[in-house]
This record gives structure tokens, sequence and C-alpha cells, in this order.
């Protein structure tokens, strides 16, 4: 290989510009979303800044849609009040990343969440940008129990990013897709 052509491969894996394995395109061959889809139950509890503690029970299914995306379809039930959602995956080639959108029945506007999912690890990361640019949200979702539980941990921030709500959902596999 030519000394010139070498440097640009290798000035090009050093800065990341190399092209995503082909593998890493398709949700449907990801270990993660493979392990998320089925039927699931959720229990869990969101402590505010102020000590007030939210119930939360949610029932939801995640399928892969058929276009490339995961899809979860769900009901919320926050305090007795209960409420439709959708989380839509997807992949996006030209950044090499994992996007997210969350949307309610109200159809406002959607949630987006980056993703970051962990090598070799049943762990997804997720953040969305609230407020003017310094507020978050942040979710922690891990698999345990040989995948038959995904426990979420939620993490709402404020402009200062000290923390206004957090807690923990144990969701539970109900169905295998």
């Amino acid at each position: 290989m030519p000394l010139g052509r070498l440097i640009l491969v290798f000035w090009c894996l050093l800065c990341g510009f190399a092209a995503p394995h082909a593998s890493a395109s398709k949700l449907d061959e990801h270990p993660f979303f493979k392990a998320l889809a089925g039927r699931w139950e959720a229990k869990g509890e969101l402590k505010g800044a102020d000590g007030k503690v939210t119930t939360l029970e949610q029932n939801w299914e995640g399928t892969f849609d058929g276009t490339g995306s995961f899809q979860i379809e769900g009901s919320r039930t926050m305090n007795a009040k209960t409420d439709r959602f959708t989380w839509t995956y997807s992949y996006n080639p030209s950044t090499d990343a994992y996007e997210a959108n969350l949307t309610g029945a109200d159809g406002g506007q959607p949630l987006r969440f980056e993703c970051s999912l962990a090598d070799g690890a049943l762990m997804m990361l997720l953040k969305s940008i609230t407020g003017s640019g310094s507020a978050a949200i942040e979710l922690e979702d891990e698999f345990q129990e040989g995948g038959k539980v995904l426990i979420t941990k939620v993490r709402f921030t404020n402009e200062a990013g000290e923390p206004t709500l957090q807690g923990r959902i144990r969701n539970e596999r109900v169905k295998s897709p």
C-alpha cells in the first residue's frame, strides 16, 4: 500500500471517520434490541428533590417495525393518571448513532434522545437535553437475570445540573416475541 494511502487510512481511523460496521447499522441485529422485544410490565418509584414520591406502573411491548426501526408502545400510570406512549428507536448511518423519540398520546412535540449502547453488555444510556439547553432527562437501561428483567434508572436535572426527579423502574418480561 502506498505510504500516502496508509497515512490517509490511519488519519481516518484516528479521527473516527472510518465507515461504521455494517452489522451496527440494523437494529434487528443488535443484541440489546433483540432482548428488548416482547411484552413487559413495570413498576417503580421516582422521588422529587422535594422528597415527594411518584409511583409508576407501565405495560408495554417492543417490536421491530419492519422499516429498520424498533418501536415500544404502551401505557404508563403515574399517581393514578394513565397515558399512552410510543418510543421509536432508529439508527442514523450518517452519524453512526442510535436515536430515540418519545411521543405521548397527546401528539405533542416528541422528546429526542441520543442513545449509547455498550459493546458486549446489554446496557443502553439515553439522554435528552431539555429546557434552555442545560436541563436533561437521563435513562440507563440494563438487562439482568438473564434478560428477564430490565432495570431502568431515571434522572431528571435542572439547568444547574441538579437532580429534580430520580428513581428506578423494574421491567419484567411477560412474553417473549
